[in-house]
């Protein structure tokens, strides 16, 4: 007994000794291991307070949240950065006050490092997002852009905040920043948004600012893109076709898709999407060795901002004020609605007041149309009860215009046409009336009810995000409307103010 007990302190002796050369080794390594970390946010679209996900999961996100973890985050990780994904502003009544700049006056408290434009920046036109760029701190980071002939690193006013990429040396360690917006711009916004603004090729604009980073010895270099993860690559998100073509690049973090991914990986390139409107913050780690300089760990998480997290005083009180102004005007009541008013289907009636509804706006400011192509995007029926400027942006979110063009008759059936081929779209050419028949050839074709001429021509309304083709859901509408006989005009007329107008002036729907 006695020799086994001391067999067993010998080896344990001996274990204990190994383990302990190994730790003080394992110490050693550590000592010369650093780390660095990125920390992310996407798709805020002006949400501070929470909010509830597509799903309905209710009391999550809202950047208040995300600062109190950014600034927990910051505690623990010193050394630091903090970057958006774009996106920054459209979305809520509180941001929409003061067209975004609370947003900005957000960012620069919070001290981000770094911001990328989203195609929703452009949203309110240049002369919104040229305030909001003059306010930013931050750097704007986005080189597959144009504006005015120049190119980010040569833009004046206030451009100038807009770069390709910087440097930030944190920890002693160089870290590239690279920004880039989706290429889908012009397939949802107009020309007369975007005003002189041309977005270029991502694939040759990360080429280059790989290369300049790596040139200045770059430690890391880390794309923040307004584009994200989906299965396969389209037009608004080709990610994975410009990371296989570049080498260099470490980490991407991605916006644009609304998708929680809090790891992806692309060939050698760590990717990484924290969600929208702020319900999952993201960080990235980047450990290096000190000595050879090289990256030689990476690690991402999101993480949901429940109710863990306490939303950040400081926050709410810069923004208390707007969202305190934003609420009593949402609860303002336009309507009373004594019957369901019902979306989709042949007539479509929810569609149908749009129509009507943009329509008497359109008349008002002089520019009278013969028709309206509209949808309800999904917003479902109207239940009977008071109908608020809440429920106004819970149907039209976005904040569309109106765009006129005079059109023939077989342009308006080739329209039609195509949009039965949509899945899921319940437009409707009001107050036009197509048959078909099993063949596809055309029964009857009718305006307010009577016969439409196959020589006459109309004057009819489409919001801008579908006459700029709908995300090319509806490149044949948008090669029609670009035609010179169609007159195409921009009214800058608001979708949804034109709703809540018409709402006013008729108090009852469905009496």
């Amino acid at each position: 007994m006695t020799g086994h007990s001391q067999g067993r302190r010998r080896f344990l002796g001996g274990a204990g000794a190994w383990l302990g050369a190994s730790l003080a080794g394992l110490r050693a390594d550590r000592e010369n291991f650093h780390t660095v970390s990125i920390i992310h946010t996407t798709d805020l679209h002006g949400h501070i307070v929470p909010t509830r996900t597509y799903e309905g999961l209710e009391n999550v996100g809202g950047f208040a949240r995300c600062a109190t973890r950014i600034r927990q985050w910051r505690r623990e990780k010193p050394d630091s950065l903090l970057v958006d994904l774009g996106d920054v502003w459209q979305g809520t009544a509180e941001s929409y006050l003061e067209k975004g700049r609370l947003m900005m006056r957000l960012f620069n408290l919070l001290e981000y490092d770094a911001w990328t434009l989203g195609n929703h920046d452009f949203d309110w036109g240049r002369g919104a997002l040229e305030a909001n760029l003059a306010l930013s701190k931050p750097a704007v980071l986005t080189g597959n852009l144009r504006v005015d002939g120049k190119v980010p690193g040569a833009l004046d006013g206030a451009w100038k905040s807009v770069l390709p990429w910087v440097m930030r040396e944190v920890g002693g360690f160089r870290i590239a920043l690279i920004g880039l917006v989706t290429p889908g711009l012009p397939y949802w916004l107009p020309p007369e948004l975007l005003d002189g603004a041309e977005v270029l090729d991502p694939l040759d604009a990360l080429r280059r600012s790989v290369a300049e980073a790596r040139a200045n010895k770059a430690d890391a270099v880390v794309v923040t893109g307004h584009m994200g993860f989906r299965e396969r690559d389209d037009f608004a998100n080709p990610v994975r076709g410009i990371l296989k073509q570049v080498p260099g690049v470490d980490v991407y973090l991605g916006g644009h898709t609304h998708q929680n991914q809090p790891l992806w990986k692309l060939g050698n390139v760590f990717c990484s999407q924290a969600a929208y409107h702020g319900i999952y913050c993201g960080r990235v780690d980047l450990t290096f060795d000190r000595t050879s300089r090289k990256l030689i760990g990476r690690d991402a998480m999101t993480e949901l901002m429940d109710a863990r997290f306490e939303p950040d005083a400081a926050v709410m009180d810069l923004a208390g004020p707007d969202i305190r102004t934003a609420s009593e005007q949402l609860a303002r009541k336009l309507a009373v609605v004594k019957t369901p008013v019902k979306s989709g289907g042949a007539d479509n009636p929810l569609g149908t007041l749009f129509c009507e509804c943009f329509a008497e706006a359109l008349t008002q400011n002089g520019n009278p149309v013969d028709g309206v192509f509209h949808g309800t995007f999904g917003s479902g029926d109207v239940p009977a009860g008071e109908l608020t400027v809440a429920d106004c942006w819970k149907m039209l979110p976005y904040e569309n215009l109106l765009v006129t063009a005079e059109l023939g008759t077989t342009e308006l059936i080739e329209i039609l046409r195509m949009e039965r081929g949509l899945r899921g779209s319940d437009r409707i050419l009001w107050p036009f009336q197509l048959r078909l028949d099993g063949s596809g050839a055309v029964r009857s074709f009718t305006h307010r009810g009577k016969p439409v001429a196959e020589d006459a021509r109309f004057t009819i309304a489409f919001n801008s995000y579908d006459a700029q083709s709908g995300g090319q859901s509806m490149m044949p509408l948008r090669d029609i409307l670009s035609r010179p006989a169609a007159k195409r005009r921009f009214t800058g007329i608001e979708t949804r103010n034109a709703l809540i107008d018409g709402l006013l002036r008729r108090g009852e729907i469905g009496a």
